[in-house]
């Protein structure tokens, strides 16, 4: 690691300086987006021709520095072959955004010691958030794909071989990372793994420094009495290490509080049925279920559809539910994404009123308006065929793109307003009557978008698009529509959203009293 060669040359008070620019640290998220994170490549591949110009400057005194600028071009080489697939894969996307955090931050401080020239950036880095967002996302894909921590460390996902074996320091960092984010049940074992690969010659990292992280995160999960052992490990090792001597009395205080009154039960996971299953692919609907579902070409919705008939594939009758297949093409898709790009912002949950940023939906999105390009306007066109429901009372395209283990918790698209309130009155349309999503990408693995309650999951395929009705025939909403986007494993997910309202539907879709009708 760069860490323990760089405290040894800051001792010899090097009189260097680097190039032009002020280094900005300025806030920047990227674990949100895989979008976001290949712009990473770029700024790596930036902060890297900087460096060169700085090597011809000093070639005598930069051994280092051309060892580090090896190691860096080594990883950055990697990741321009399949840019998707290395800032989508977990493994990769943490050490990319490490790199960026943290190496790149100690080569800054080493090349401006006594010097007097900085290394130019221009572009916003990421952030320690960054790091720890790609590390929940990675923690999320071993929850939800139950994955095991050694073969991820190895560099296999699912029977592949997608990256490099990590180092003892890197599996450190993972399990440091999760434990800031409280999840301290990977980080234990991100934490053990490190302890697993550590030798006298691993550099950037002692043994102890990983017992003592062990032990806290093992305390954090009740196992006090382990937590202990490490501690008096430690102890033996370094008799006046700080860190163990603050932990060991608390720690023999709580063995002894929880034999005495045991430890209260751990909150219950929210209960989502079959969305775990339905992302994996384990759940299988019966023949009975699927016997009346038909493929066929939809042709009566509209009189534009007589000539131009959709491929449509049902998914549930009742609640009803399709995917019109090849309704976009490349080019238009494209298209949508260079205008959506440059307006990809994180997004948010909650209504109108209550809009915040959460950990229940890790992706950026962008908004379109039908006056921004032909485009848009004929997307629109074409959500009206599929539906045959007026798009005016249709919000603009959502675009959004997910991050490194990106996904969307289940949930509804309908709002239950209070009483005597409106549902979304920012639009003034009624509430979300039905909803079309088009796939703007394949995804290599996971990324589907299930309804648990249902059993259905559809995988992502580019050009794709699915339509269900959110509210019953009677105005009332129709529980059984929750749904979520399952975390991305490998690759980039591309989705556009059109959500239609209620006003001006009632000659499309008359109001029923029976529910059902």
């Amino acid at each position: 690691m760069v860490v323990s060669v760089v405290a040894k040359l800051f001792s010899l008070s090097i009189s260097w300086w680097l190039l032009c620019y002020p280094w900005t640290n300025v806030r920047g998220e990227y674990f949100s987006s895989v979008e976001q994170m290949r712009q990473l490549l770029k700024l790596e591949q930036g902060l890297i021709d900087n460096l060169d110009r700085y090597i011809k400057l000093h070639e005598q005194k930069i051994e280092f520095l051309h060892r580090q600028r090896e190691w860096f071009g080594k990883e950055l080489k990697e990741g321009l072959k399949q840019d998707v697939e290395y800032t989508s894969n977990p493994m990769s996307a943490f050490l990319l955004v490490n790199r960026l955090v943290n190496d790149w931050e100690r080569i800054r401080v080493f090349m401006e010691l006594d010097v007097g020239v900085k290394l130019q950036n221009n572009t916003e880095m990421p952030t320690s958030e960054d790091v720890v967002g790609v590390a929940e996302g990675l923690a999320r894909l071993q929850d939800m794909y139950q994955l095991n921590t050694k073969d991820m460390a190895s560099g296999k996902l699912l029977g592949r071989k997608i990256g490099r074996q990590l180092k003892t320091a890197e599996c450190y960092e993972i399990g440091n990372k999760l434990t800031t984010a409280t999840n301290y049940r990977y980080a234990v074992s991100w934490l053990r793994e490190a302890l697993r690969l550590w030798t006298s010659e691993s550099p950037g990292i002692s043994k102890v420094e990983i017992m003592n992280s062990l032990s806290y995160a093992l305390s954090q999960q009740g196992e006090y009495e382990e937590a202990l052992e490490l501690t008096k490990k430690v102890l033996k090792m370094q008799p006046d290490n700080q860190r163990a001597l603050k932990s060991k009395e608390p720690l023999e205080k709580w063995i002894v509080y929880k034999q005495e009154y045991g430890l209260p039960p751990p909150v219950p996971d929210a209960d989502y049925k079959n969305y775990p299953s339905l992302c994996r692919g384990d759940y299988q609907r019966s023949n009975k279920e699927i016997a009346k579902l038909r493929c066929r070409y939809e042709h009566k919705r509209t009189m534009f559809l007589r000539i131009a008939p959709l491929k449509m594939e049902e998914l549930s009758h009742d609640p009803f539910i399709v995917v019109y297949h090849e309704v976009l093409h490349d080019k238009e898709i494209a298209m949508v994404l260079d205008i959506a790009k440059p307006l990809l912002q994180r997004s948010m949950v909650g209504d109108d009123v209550s809009k915040k940023i959460s950990k229940t939906r890790t992706s950026n999105n962008g908004w379109l308006d039908d006056v921004m390009h032909p485009i848009v306007r004929r997307i629109t066109r074409r959500t009206e065929d599929m539906t045959d429901l007026a798009m005016s009372a249709a919000e603009q395209l959502q675009v959004g793109n997910y991050g490194v283990g990106g996904h969307y918790l289940p949930h509804h698209d309908y709002a239950v307003p209070e009483e005597g309130k409106e549902a979304y009155p920012a639009v003034g349309k009624g509430n979300r009557i039905a909803t079309v999503m088009y796939y703007l990408s394949d995804v290599a693995i996971g990324g589907a978008t299930v309804f648990p309650e249902l059993g259905v999951s559809v995988f992502p395929r580019k050009g794709s698009a699915i339509f269900w009705y959110n509210l019953h025939a009677n105005g009332t909403i129709d529980s059984r529509t929750l749904h979520g986007a399952c975390p991305v494993f490998v690759g980039s997910k591309w989705v556009a959203n059109k959500w239609i309202h209620e006003y001006g539907q009632e000659f499309r879709r008359p109001c029923q009293v029976d529910q059902n009708a």
